[in-house]
């Protein structure tokens, strides 16, 4: 599959990086005209535009700054892995979820997308309870997707080198929003193929209007959840209703994609994705292509 570069993530204020565009976007939605961006080591939400591409506005989720320093921020980031729209009428509200991958990371938000520009309109989630239900289903804990089920809430564990396996979990999504007792349970367990010994593992998700979901996948030669390796390889997946995986779709070029969308069009699916560039002194971008769908 051929992606498109669109456009970097340019921002108009400096991040904890010192740099005026997001480096680790690692979760994408779009809600009307404007595309909202999560990135992994930042501590807010960043919105552009859709149709121009003036530098995204900054939203704060949590207060304080992050370390200037590349090895002490990713320490103390929150990495805020999920981005997804909630239901309800009106402008929207999103929910931001962290990977869960260490103490640090098991944080959340939601955002009041009719508050942008006027306020805060940012509720915090303590997702302790989450992730101790979490912890006993996968053998390493690092949430990277999230997709609407009815009234529960899909989620994407990631594997490595280690632990191969990606696996899908379930809780309801009002356990999650409003807090409280949290069950989860484990629904699928997906292997993805090899790329030169490297298991493809999930990076985010998306739901499509006909119930199958795309995964974006990447190999990267990592053996935990923590520390970053070389990337080898990168996909886009299709699951059926029942997790079953219908066809996977190599990214030309094969970039870290971290965040996905996708956009029904005239032509077919239309996709876009963020990417991770594992450097604060390269940009994330924004590309975009179509999407060879499955019957």
């Amino acid at each position: 599959m051929r992606l498109n570069h669109i456009r970097d993530l340019a921002v108009e204020t400096a991040l904890a990086s010192g740099h005026t565009f997001l480096s680790a976007a690692s979760g994408l939605v779009v809600r009307g005209d404007h595309l909202f961006v999560i990135g992994d080591d930042v501590n807010c939400l960043a919105w552009f535009a859709l149709d121009d591409s003036a530098p995204g506005k900054l939203v704060r989720l949590i207060e304080g700054d992050l370390p200037r320093d590349a090895a002490q921020r990713k320490r103390a980031k929150p990495d805020f892995e999920i981005l997804v729209a909630l239901p309800g009428a009106g402008v929207g509200r999103l929910l931001v979820l962290g990977s869960g991958s260490t103490s640090t990371r098991m944080r959340g938000a939601i955002v009041d997308l009719s508050a942008l520009g006027e306020g805060p309109g940012v509720r915090h989630l303590d997702l302790r309870p989450l992730f101790a239900s979490l912890a006993p289903l996968v053998a390493e804990i690092n949430l990277e997707g999230a997709v609407l089920w009815g009234d529960r809430l899909l989620l994407f564990n990631r594997g490595n080198m280690q632990f191969p396996a990606s696996h899908i979990l379930e809780v309801s999504l009002a356990a999650v929003v409003e807090g409280g007792s949290v069950t989860v349970s484990l629904r699928a367990e997906l292997s993805l193929p090899m790329v030169s010994g490297v298991p493809l593992s999930v990076t985010d998700a998306c739901a499509l209007d006909n119930g199958h979901i795309l995964l974006s996948a990447v190999a990267e030669a990592t053996a935990d959840s923590y520390t970053d390796g070389a990337l080898l390889g990168a996909a886009i997946a299709e699951l059926d209703w029942h997790f079953n995986l219908l066809a996977v779709q190599p990214l030309d070029p094969p970039i870290k994609v971290e965040g996905i969308a996708a956009l029904a069009a005239e032509d077919g699916l239309h996709l876009l994705c963020v990417t991770d560039s594992d450097d604060p002194a390269r940009a994330s971008a924004l590309y975009g292509g179509g999407f060879p769908m499955r019957g």
